[in-house]
Parts: structure tokens; sequence; C-alpha cells
């Protein structure tokens, strides 16, 4: 688990374990906006290193994200083969839809 953020700004965590067929899962949870979404992209780099051909993000302890985490998934997906999006709120599933972004960032269908 790794904390993100302080000083003022947006608080992030991001929590590495895997789904029932090994995939490796991230969640996050609190915050992403500007003054974290870099230290928290890292932070995915290092946790899920270079070997991952797919990747879960799961979503449902994320309160808030703007464009720029948005951005730093973005990224992850170009370095990943496969990145699915499990359980986001109503408003960030809007945008990754709105967006046309959801061939890149799949939303996982329950």
């Amino acid at each position: 688990m790794a904390h993100i953020g302080g000083d003022g700004g947006a608080r992030g965590v991001v929590v590495r374990t895997h789904d029932p067929s090994g995939a490796p899962v991230v969640t996050l949870v609190g915050e992403i906006d500007i003054s974290n979404a870099e230290s928290l992209g890292a932070t995915l780099d290092q946790l899920i290193g270079d070997e991952t051909d797919h990747l879960v993000v799961d979503l449902a302890a994320l309160e808030f994200m703007d464009s720029s985490g948005i951005a730093m998934l973005l990224r992850v997906a170009a370095r990943v083969g496969t990145v699915e999006i499990r359980n986001p709120s109503n408003v960030v599933r809007r945008i990754i839809e709105c967006t046309g972004l959801s061939d890149i960032l799949p939303i996982e269908r329950g």
C-alpha cells in the first residue's frame, strides 16, 4: 500500500492485490487530481512492473478524480496490454464513456 499526497493537496492510496484469475488488481483510494496524479502514476508503474499484460483498476473507493487521473490511467494503459476498470462511480463511468475512452479503458460489466 502506498499513500500519496498531503500538504493541502489530494490524498490517494494505491493498493495492489490479485483477482481470482491471477490478474493484478490496483485499487485507487481517496482522490486523484493534479497535485498527486504524477506521484500516483509513478507508484502504479512500480507496483505493476514491466511484465504485466492485463491490469484491473478498482475505483470503488475513489472519491474524486479529475482529468489528471484520466490522463494517468491512459499512461498506464499505454504500458499494459489490457486495462480493465472495475467499480467506477457514476461520474467516472460517464467521463470514460462520454470522452470515447471506453475502448482504451473498458469498464467491467458485472
